[in-house]
């Protein structure tokens, strides 16, 4: 008579190999924050975060409200004046 292994008799048989899982985790939080910035903005925005000085951040609030217009608005034009003279290179 040969002995059946008893069921439950590898008491590691729990752990799996998780490095695919957490590669795939991986992609689709990537793949979620990258409809995540652009849910609810017209075509060609995005939603970004940048460090900005807080006196920056208080005069940019400043024109938007005497302006009456939104801080975006105010940071775009901003920005386009800033970038119209700018010869610029493609990162390769």
């Amino acid at each position: 008579m040969s002995k059946k292994p008893r069921l439950g008799s590898d008491p590691l048989s729990w752990i799996k190999d998780s490095r695919k899982e957490i590669k795939d985790s991986k992609q689709s939080l990537h793949s979620i924050q990258s409809n995540t910035t652009k849910q609810g903005l017209k075509e060609g925005w995005a939603r970004a975060t940048f460090i900005v000085r807080e006196d920056y951040i208080d005069r940019l609030k400043a024109v938007a409200y005497w302006d009456r217009k939104h801080i975006k608005e105010v940071v775009d034009e901003a920005l386009t004046a800033y970038l119209k003279e700018k010869k610029i290179k493609q990162i390769p």
